[in-house]
């Protein structure tokens, strides 16, 4: 996990949409899954069925199930699909904190961001120098409330592309937010950003007491193809808490991603 830890301080994407009927048992599902965490960094995924302990913690019960239909797709807390016109991608995780600034300070907030998803929710409307493209709402998905909202990136000079994508106006040439559990350093975050029009899209739930962030990111020039295969990822999560998954009954809400 040492890699996926760097790559926390940078190097990938986000996520979209509410359920579809699930299987009653959860816990019967992971059997015949992959733990992604169990999968280098990266690495091609088969398609087939995954799950992931969003909270980097063994001891708790909270897992996320979801699916990867169709190959392509790279491991990513979620995943991760890469093409030469940008990429895409699914990031479930339990955000600890946010960077001071995206540009020009990436040292994590002090003090921390609150642990209610209010407290993540304003952290991130008010994160510079992001736009926000849809504001929070309350709303109702995978069987848990929550807020969801939209984040874009603005017109900021770049240079180069892929791997070698400096932001020229920011620190390290990097550009920076949310904080997985993994990113242990000071400075580390994701920053997963191929440049201006980036968005991503935000669900942040209360689950039993957790706060879980399921995130769907979006290159400016994504194909339509790939943002197909985002949605039928985000359509295709469960959640379960603790030894079963959530009433299904939630809340359906656009997909501003397709």
């Amino acid at each position: 996990m040492l890699a996926l830890a760097a790559c926390g301080s940078g190097d990938v994407t986000e996520p979209t949409t509410p359920p579809t009927t699930p299987p009653t048992s959860l816990g019967d599902q992971t059997e015949g899954a992959q733990d992604i965490w169990e999968i280098e960094p990266f690495a091609p995924l088969e398609p087939g069925a995954y799950f992931i302990d969003p909270d980097f913690d063994p001891s708790t019960p909270l897992r996320v199930m979801y699916d990867i239909a169709v190959e392509g797709w790279s491991m990513w807390i979620g995943g991760a699909k890469f093409s030469g016109e940008g990429h895409v991608g699914v990031s479930i995780t339990t955000v600890t904190n946010l960077v001071t600034d995206g540009c020009s300070d990436h040292f994590h907030a002090d003090p921390p961001v609150g642990p209610s998803v209010d407290d993540l929710a304003i952290a991130l409307e008010h994160l510079a120098p992001f736009q926000v493209t849809s504001p929070p709402e309350d709303v109702t998905v995978y069987g848990y409330s929550g807020t969801h909202m939209e984040l874009t990136v603005p017109d900021l000079p770049v240079e180069g592309s892929g791997d070698d994508l400096r932001f020229t106006a920011c620190t390290g040439g990097q550009l920076k937010s949310w904080v997985a559990p993994f990113d242990t350093a000071p400075d580390d975050a994701f920053y997963g950003y191929t440049g201006s029009g980036y968005t991503e899209e935000f669900w942040i739930l209360d689950v039993e007491g957790t706060r879980l962030m399921i995130a769907a990111g979006r290159s400016a020039d994504s194909p339509q193809q790939d943002l197909e295969e985002l949605r039928a990822i985000l359509d295709s999560i469960q959640i379960e808490p603790s030894g079963g998954i959530a009433d299904p009954d939630s809340a359906s809400i656009p997909v501003r991603a397709i």
